[in-house]
């Protein structure tokens, strides 16, 4: 059976990218598809010396504390699968960026603060320390029946962000637009096993047919609810042979970071991105002027920041449509 969590991080900022993720499992048919439980006491919920935390980035990540807790629980799990940590940010886009048909990292260049720069991974702990917590999760995968297929990822920079803006007049569908094609690579890669896709809630939104039906195109889909907690539905295949094509579910739930260790692994991999943006973008302007505060992005700190920057912005001729969020 496959399980598979989907997540974003950077929905509400000014500046910076919006960034959904995906992680997916196998697991042997039956079993428990709790992951926090199948791989305790090696992975848990809240950092421990020694132990792999995976949880709500919310809860794993504090900014006055750096990447360190968020390195050691989301890298170990690329290091198992990739053989070892990625190196740099452009090696951590080409392993888990999904972007049609162009190079993973190739967008970085569009943008003034992120052509031709790069940052060394890991930023805030040590990659010895990450692939030794690798290995050791590899092997407890393995104990379990475990196979950990990877993470992925769509960051959506503001160009491609105001693009969907402007298409859509709506900023959960400009997200829903990422998540739908990621959902849809799942929905490709596994015609012939059972899969079940846990998401997390998508703004107020409680009914998801119809933009999955959009996504996906699926023969059918069955409602089996849609409330304010959660909303659910198996989506048919077409027929291929004799038998029933397996069941492919998928459900939005508030809070799902807390309940599904896929959702809590893409929630950290999203926010990872996110923050990797941020300190290149940083970066750059600080390179300008160099008593600069830093910004996270987020509306309130991001109009500061503009105020901070705007003669150096005219000095630089920065074209805002690169840098602002429409919405």
């Amino acid at each position: 059976m496959i399980i598979a969590g989907i997540d974003e991080a950077g929905y509400g900022p000014m500046l910076g990218p919006l960034v959904v993720s995906a992680s997916v499992f196998r697991v042997p048919d039956g079993a428990d598809a709790n992951l926090w439980k199948q791989l305790s006491p090696l992975v848990v919920r809240k950092p421990v010396d020694g132990r792999i935390a995976v949880n709500d980035s919310k809860k794993i990540y504090k900014r006055r504390k750096g990447l360190q807790t968020l390195e050691e629980g989301l890298l170990p799990f690329l290091s198992a699968r990739h053989d070892g940590t990625p190196r740099d940010l452009r090696g951590l886009l080409r392993q888990v960026a999904r972007r049609g048909k162009a190079r993973p990292d190739a967008y970085l260049d569009d943008y003034p603060w992120y052509r031709g720069q790069n940052i060394k991974l890991p930023v805030d702990t040590f990659s010895g320390l990450v692939d030794k917590r690798g290995k050791q999760l590899l092997e407890k995968m393995e104990e379990s029946g475990i196979e950990f297929l990877g993470l992925a990822a769509i960051p959506v920079e503001v160009v491609e962000f105001n693009r969907g803006i402007s298409e859509y007049d709506n900023k959960a569908k400009v997200s829903f637009k990422a998540v739908g094609g990621l959902l849809k690579r799942v929905w490709r890669q596994f015609p012939d096993e059972r899969v079940d896709v846990m998401i997390d809630r998508q703004g107020g939104r409680t009914r998801y047919s119809r933009l999955l039906f959009d996504s996906i195109s699926p023969r059918g889909i069955h409602i089996d609810e849609q409330g304010e907690e959660a909303s659910s539905y198996r989506l048919t295949r077409r027929k291929n042979g004799t038998g029933s094509p397996p069941e492919f579910r998928v459900s939005f739930a508030k809070g799902s970071e807390e309940k599904n260790l896929c959702v809590a692994l893409s929630s950290m991999l999203a926010k990872y991105l996110r923050e990797l943006h941020m300190l290149v973008f940083n970066r750059y302007w600080s390179a300008h002027e160099e008593k600069l505060k830093p910004t996270a992005g987020y509306v309130l700190d991001a109009r500061r920041f503009l105020e901070d920057t705007e003669d150096l912005r005219s000095r630089l001729k920065t074209d805002p449509g690169l840098l602002i969020r429409s919405r």
